[in-house]
This record gives structure tokens, sequence and C-alpha cells, in this order.
């Protein structure tokens, strides 16, 4: 006659550091006690291991990003804005574990102050902006960085028809953190100060710009 005494079940879960893979073990130990012909009882135990694992690769390196974005402008320029408001919307290629590459495209909507006063909506447009991100930890469920890119921008004419339209190239340089709420989902927090210089006209005695956003950043993120 054979029957179970009792049975052990242990399940270790380790979430990595990303959260882009997570690995599982299962470990079961059963005693039995078999009956031999002679009337004695013998102990037999059973170890039985079994896991799943998944890793980067099975939920991706990809990423969509959206947010709000707040620039507040630190040197007075030619044309002076008051903070602004917007979003950004971003592609993320995470292609290791400590770098990846990002392409966005951002829109902020300020008012003029100072001798630009009166000059209302002008929009400040990131098309597009690529940064390269540097992770800390490479993988970690809390995922700090800083980032070095370059991004194409305009500025829009407010208001007043006063020809302040400009394109130009500017830098970005910031830090930030993403938080891993699971696998597929994140949310983040990124400071970068973003120096720009644009072009006016190609003649005349005003066909310079500049300016110079403290941009913060919030993005809610999609891993595939």
């Amino acid at each position: 006659m054979k029957f179970r005494l009792f049975t052990l079940i242990t399940l270790l879960t380790l979430i990595p550091a990303t959260g882009f893979s997570a690995d599982e073990t299962v470990v079961a130990e059963t005693d039995e006690a078999i009956e031999t012909a002679n009337g004695t009882m013998e102990y037999t135990e059973t170890t039985t291991y079994s896991s799943s694992s998944s890793n980067s690769a099975a939920v991706g390196n990809f990423a969509i990003k959206i947010g709000p974005v707040g620039n507040i402008y630190v040197v007075d320029a030619n044309t002076q804005l008051d903070p602004g408001i917007g979003g950004y919307i971003a592609f993320d290629y995470r292609f290791h574990p400590h770098w990846s590459a990002e392409v966005g495209v951002m829109v902020t909507l300020q008012d003029g102050t100072g001798i630009s006063a009166g000059d209302k909506n002008t929009l400040l447009l990131g098309i597009p902006t690529f940064d390269l991100k540097y992770y800390f930890l490479g993988e970690s469920r809390w995922d700090p960085y800083v980032l070095l890119g370059v991004g194409f921008y305009a500025i829009t004419e407010g208001s007043n028809n006063n020809g302040s339209t400009a394109f130009g190239i500017g830098s970005n340089m910031g830090i930030g953190c993403d938080f891993y709420i699971t696998e597929r989902f994140s949310v983040g927090v990124t400071a970068s100060f973003r120096p720009i210089a644009f072009i006016e006209s190609i003649g005349g005695n005003r066909n310079g710009n500049s300016l110079f956003p403290f941009s913060m950043y919030g993005n809610f993120a999609y891993h595939f």
C-alpha cells in the first residue's frame, strides 16, 4: 500500500533588473511511505524541479512613450518666453542592457515676456530629437540614466506678425529614471537642458536667434 504523507511546494520568483525578464523555479519535495512485504515501512523522497523563464526577447527591446513636457527658459534671449507646457511622443530601442537610442517629437506652447511681451501662443517644436541614453544599472526595476542628444527645432510666429519663425539645431543633456510597473509598462521622469541656435533668415541685420530651455518630462511607456 502506498500513501503520501506530505507535499511541500516552494515557488521562487526572480524579477530581473529591468523588468524585462523573469525566472521561476518550482521545487516539489514528496516523502512517501511504502509498506514492504515483511510489514515494515520504507520511506522514499522524490524531488522534482521545474522552471520556466522569459528573457528580454520575450517582451522585446522596443518602447513607445508618451507624456507631458514643461519648459522653463533659464537665459533671456530673443525671443523671450514665459514657461511653456506641451507634450511629446517617442520611440525607444534598448539595444543593450546599458544603452538605448530614442527618437521623438515634442511641442510646447508659451507666451512672450519681456521684450516679447504680448506675443501669444508661440510654439516650440522638436521635429525630431535624437537621444542616446546610458543606464547605470543595466537591469533594474528602477532604471536611472543619463542622456546626450541632438535635435532639429522650430519656433513659430506668435500673435504678433514680427517674422519670428525660425529653424535650428540644438543639443540635449539630461538625466532621468524609469520605473517598471510590469514587464510591459513603465513610467518615468527626465530633466534636460537644451541650448538651441535658430536661423530666422539668410539676409538682413537680424538673422539669428537662440533659446535655452530647461525641460521636465513625464512619460508612460509600453514595451514590446
